[in-house]
């Protein structure tokens, strides 16, 4: 029977942690600064599984924390951890990973699994619709909707924005996965065509992580339009310009951990068990 560590994270760490007692594994849960009996060493050397959070870490420092607590640097971590622990964690430092590989530490990143990343979209999809919604003075019902980009989250969302009646069209690089959202009944256009129509969308969901969506493109859009960027920080969009333009743009990361943290968490003990 395995003993989990759970350090920082955000309320998946909560969720999770319920799980596995539920299950029936021993767990020490550093989730909160106030406690401080913790000690990183002793927590170690009782536990074998290590369970980090999504992301691992913000500022590459520390690991990340909703609590921004201070006792969790990745520093530290490492040098405690042996090769009879196994580490899980999503968005892995590559430094991190390479000092795990030197070290024969088992290292398993939730992002590099096929089962977690497709399963969180639909977390993720309906948590970009829940922040546009909130945004928007408008409805999604019959909008014209632009999502940029059409990787796993593109098209959970597409389709979920489609399955509301909105208008959707795909902006991409790649012809065959515009070809692919032609054939699921989705509007399309190549993202060097995006100055054409700008100012016909209401909404514009960005899911590419490299700047696609920059001035010239933010001056011809729909004062009104509302833009919801689900791409890794620090996302796609210009929104420096994007404020001084009083349009409506935010960066949404870990939609998952906000709007369907239980379920997340459910995805990710199926994995974790699988894992080990």
């Amino acid at each position: 029977m395995h003993n989990f560590l759970l350090l920082g994270g955000d309320s998946r760490q909560l969720y999770l942690n319920q799980i596995l007692i539920k299950n029936g594994f021993q767990t020490t849960f550093h989730y909160s600064s106030g406690d401080s009996s913790f000690s990183m060493e002793e927590a170690l050397k009782n536990s074998d599984a290590i369970l980090c959070p999504i992301p691992f870490t913000r500022d590459k420092i520390n690991l990340f924390s909703v609590n921004g607590m201070e006792d969790l640097g990745i520093g530290n971590l490492l040098s405690l951890l042996t090769s009879d622990h196994t580490l899980f964690g999503g968005n892995i430092p590559a430094y991190v990973k390479e000092y795990a590989g030197e070290n024969g530490i088992a290292c398993f990143d939730y992002m590099d699994m096929e089962d977690v990343t497709v399963k969180n979209t639909i977390a993720t999809a309906e948590g970009a619709i829940a922040e546009a919604i909130r945004l928007s003075p408008g409805c999604l019902h019959k909008s014209k909707c632009l999502v940029t980009g059409f990787g796993r989250c593109a098209k959970t969302l597409a389709m979920k924005l489609k399955g509301l009646d909105a208008d959707v069209t795909i902006a991409g690089r790649k012809e065959t996965q515009l070809v692919v959202a032609d054939s699921m009944g989705l509007h399309t256009k190549a993202l060097s065509e995006l100055s054409i129509d700008m100012g016909n969308y209401q909404f514009i969901f960005n899911t590419i992580p490299a700047l696609v969506l920059e001035k010239d493109l933010i001056r011809s859009m729909d004062p009104d339009v509302t833009i919801i960027d689900i791409a890794s920080a620090p996302g796609g969009v210009d929104f420096d310009f994007c404020r001084q333009q009083n349009i409506r743009a935010k960066l949404c990361p870990g939609l998952p951990g906000i709007y369907a943290p239980r379920d997340s968490a459910e995805i990710l003990f199926e994995a974790i068990v699988k894992y080990l």
